[in-house]
């Protein structure tokens, strides 16, 4: 006879196991009965919980990085190196970049978090016996984990490029657009690779003029030197060109001493800005496509490409690494076991640093590339699950006692 169980949650936000009927004394559990209905419980319990965890970790972590990109963002616009309106955009962006990054990392915590608790709340002694394993165990982990690894590798593949991408395109258009309020006063503004400078010792209260401006630029092949008392900008309805129209100044055109030496005087000089033609910038490895780096040799391309593959398999080698990490006694002491999650987590991290580096740099061959790293800890995974289990402490046991007798 079966004895069926019940889950209920506790006072702690665990799940209860209770026994609905007290066992019969001598009574033969079939094998089978004694594991379908925990087993349903313990694969819906899972992906409740560690989704509902991971979704509050997630979100720690996204405004924290969030917090601290949109007080740069802030800066950069006070300072006048880009855009306020684009300040919003480039966060939601920013947002996208991380979201697949932080995926494999708030999965492990939440994971170990939520088996942590089942085991301090005895609910994994009450599950081994109505007969679930270790292997049913990590079969139940996979329910969560395979969706994540999904959806970690879409946002790796697509998700990542497209908004580096676009982030690369506003830089560059905020530089081809180069208001007024994108020149920095009391510094040198070097524009299209230094063919154009501009200094200004001030911007008017409006932020629509430039007051004591000093310009440098080629023209016809020759270098000129423009000082002038203010300056503000246009743009040219028909052609959408844009101009620095200068006030009240003189243009130096030439070296000083030789007879073609010019200065001018002038009441407005227009000046026209260098565009930037953005399809025909190459973009850095980040920014391309995943099907574009498939396809580069370039050491840094696969070194990215093996990159974005690894954020999703990372995800697979945490849920492996939770199950043996989590484990306590029931009521014991957490912490040791967060202090060494935290330590392989960052064991991880640099050791995926680390190959990326060595495929840059051609130390690794690319057949190897940066899967070792999860091979590796895929092995610490399963020496942890042996050092815990009770199959490797009664091989032990009957060893001491094969010794002693």
């Amino acid at each position: 006879m079966g004895v069926p169980l019940v889950g209920r949650r506790g006072a702690g936000g665990g799940l209860l196991l209770a026994s609905r009927h007290v066992p019969i004394a001598g009574a033969q559990c079939n094998k089978g009965a004694r594991g379908r209905l925990p087993v349903a419980i313990i694969d819906r319990l899972l992906v409740r919980e560690v989704i509902k965890t991971l979704l509050v970790v997630l979100l720690i972590l996204l405004l924290v990085l969030l917090a601290s990109h949109f007080v740069k963002l802030l800066g950069k616009a006070a300072a006048g190196s880009i855009s306020p309106d684009v300040v919003l955009t480039l966060l939601g962006l920013q947002a996208v970049k991380v979201l697949g990054v932080l995926l494999p990392p708030a999965f492990f915590f939440s994971l170990l978090w939520v088996l942590g608790d089942m085991h301090r709340a005895g609910e994994m002694i009450a599950l081994q016996a109505s007969g679930m394993g270790p292997l049913r165990l990590y079969r139940a982990v996979l329910w969560p984990a395979l969706p994540l690894a999904a959806l970690a590798m879409a946002l790796m593949l697509l998700g990542l490029p497209w908004a580096n991408a676009q982030v690369e395109r506003i830089k560059l258009a905020q530089q081809d657009k180069l208001d007024i309020a994108g020149i920095r006063p009391g510094r040198f503004n070097v524009f299209d690779k230094g063919r154009l400078v501009v200094y200004t010792g001030g911007v008017s209260d409006d932020g629509r003029r430039l007051r004591d401006l000093f310009v440098q630029d080629r023209q016809h092949g020759r270098s000129g030197v423009v000082v002038a008392r203010e300056a503000y900008q246009v743009v040219d309805p028909a052609s959408g060109d844009r101009f620095v129209i200068l006030v009240e100044g003189r243009r130096y055109e030439g070296e000083p001493g030789r007879a073609d030496f010019r200065i001018a005087r002038f009441g407005e000089y227009a000046l026209r800005l260098p565009r930037l033609d953005l399809g025909e910038r190459r973009l850095r490895v980040g920014a391309r496509s995943t099907a574009a780096l498939w396809h580069d040799p370039d050491l840094a391309a696969r070194a990215e490409l093996q990159y974005r593959f690894s954020v999703p398999s990372a995800v697979l080698v945490f849920a492996l690494l939770a199950v043996p990490l989590a484990r306590t006694r029931p009521r014991g002491d957490v912490y040791g076991r967060v202090a060494l999650a935290v330590l392989v987590y960052f064991v991880f991290l640099n050791l995926q640093r680390l190959a990326e580096r060595w495929m840059e740099l051609g130390i690794l061959p690319d057949w190897l590339g940066m899967w070792w790293v999860s091979v590796v800890m895929a092995g610490v995974a399963g020496l942890l699950w042996l050092i815990d289990s009770f199959w490797l402490a009664g091989r032990l046991r009957r060893w001491r006692e094969a010794r002693a007798g």
